[in-house]
């Protein structure tokens, strides 16, 4: 839908389209009264994911007329594992707050995430829930190379250190072995 000069939200209105081409034109077509607030169906919103270590993010965007009033717009999101029937519906959210998910340890897996909108102007109306965005989830979980690294990083210096001195003491004559004099063997 887009904006009329001196368009009134709470009028009906009626549009008139033709074809033209070329070589030929059709003859006017008129649509019915169309009451905007009550008639015009809503679009399910677009929703931005950001992830963080534990949590992730969903924000629903919408792409509104620039005449519509501030209605009051809100949306509701439903998660779930890829391939599971069962989904998660969140609270109804105003729109501009985001709807945050913790996250499981165990989630590295495949989601879904869809939302709808719904506004309140006298009575709800709900669009219809958006196309599912599939998405791998990876949870950051404590990388054994990390905790291991260090550990052989401080064996290695610890036998480099013991090879050096093992060295210095090999040629120093207070640690040689002393030998044995012939008239005690």
């Amino acid at each position: 839908m887009m904006c009329l000069k001196k368009q009134d939200l709470y009028n009906k209105f009626k549009g008139r389209v033709q074809t033209v081409s070329p070589s030929s034109k059709s003859p006017w077509v008129e649509s019915k009264y169309v009451d905007y607030l009550f008639e015009v169906e809503p679009a399910p919103p677009v929703l931005v994911l950001t992830q963080t270590e534990e949590i992730l993010s969903a924000n629903a965007t919408y792409q509104l007329p620039p005449c519509m009033p501030p209605l009051d717009l809100k949306y509701e999101v439903a998660f779930w594992k890829e391939g599971a029937g069962n989904k998660t519906l969140f609270p109804v959210t105003p729109h501009g707050q985001p709807v945050r998910i913790t996250l499981q340890p165990a989630a590295s897996e495949r989601h879904c995430l869809s939302a709808r909108t719904i506004y309140t102007f006298s009575v709800p109306k709900y669009s219809e829930f958006s196309k599912p965005t599939c998405f791998l989830l990876e949870v950051p979980e404590a990388n054994w190379a990390f905790l291991v690294l260090p550990s052989l990083l401080i064996l290695l210096l610890v036998i480099a250190a013991g090879g050096v001195i093992w060295k210095s003491l090999m040629g120093n004559p207070w640690f040689q072995r002393a030998k044995m004099p012939r008239a005690l063997v």
